[in-house]
């Protein structure tokens, strides 16, 4: 996917599967799907494809990374949609990530696209939360723009606005602040170790973060005890 400067450009989209390129948006049956959310996959090799893992002597961590989920199809790790009208591409958010409350998938860019909207809010993080008979619940922390106060209002104004784009079944339980969100150092927002965090586990690897002191905010949260 990428650059062609044959087709014209439209909002929020990558703008065509590149030549060489037999990618797809698939369902959960493994079947092609179009407008709507799936899983990104690549049909046939590519010669940019990795070929194996460091420290992998029998293939088994890099056949679990992306031919796991469609035996011999590969799997990218992140959904997409794609415009049937238009052949562009919508990046969706890491298929890891997914969101599932209430038997409703989807995933957490989704909802990133409708709160960073807000000019009160800087960023943003979507996860899910998980008791004890495994019901999920979703969680949206909030991290303020500098001057912005977190409030009811604000909470409301987020909810209308999910319900609106998406539906009612999209709306987080909780809408919670936060004063940081985590990052790796290439810069990508780490839900995964969040819900590791709220679920009471260590994460390890706090090397990789570019402020793993951040991960310690999400400990103990009192709105999360009792779920």
């Amino acid at each position: 996917m990428g650059q062609n400067f044959s087709v014209p450009v439209y909002r929020g989209e990558i703008q065509s599967r590149n030549l060489g390129m037999a990618i797809e948006a698939w369902n959960i049956d493994g079947k092609p799907v179009w407008a709507e959310s799936g899983e990104l996959v690549c049909l046939k090799p590519i010669p940019c494809q990795p070929t194996h893992f460091w420290n992998d002597e029998n293939g088994s961590k890099y056949h679990k990374a992306y031919f796991s989920t469609f035996p011999g199809v590969w799997a990218h790790g992140d959904y997409c949609k794609i415009n049937p009208k238009t052949g562009g591409i919508v990046m969706l958010g890491r298929s890891d990530g997914t969101l599932n409350p209430n038997g409703v998938r989807f995933g957490s860019s989704e909802i990133y696209n409708i709160v960073e909207a807000f000019e009160e809010v800087s960023d943003s993080l979507c996860v899910p939360q998980y008791n004890s008979d495994g019901e999920e619940r979703v969680i949206l922390f909030l991290k303020m723009a500098p001057g912005q106060e977190f409030s009811s209002e604000l909470v409301g104004k987020i909810r209308t606005s999910i319900r609106a784009a998406l539906s009612a079944r999209h709306i987080p339980a909780l809408i919670l602040q936060t004063k940081d969100i985590p990052y790796t150092i290439s810069g990508k927002k780490v839900e995964v170790a969040v819900k590791q965090v709220i679920a009471g586990k260590e994460v390890a690897q706090r090397g990789t973060f570019s402020n793993p002191d951040s991960l310690d905010l999400y400990k103990n949260i009192p709105e999360l005890q009792g779920f």
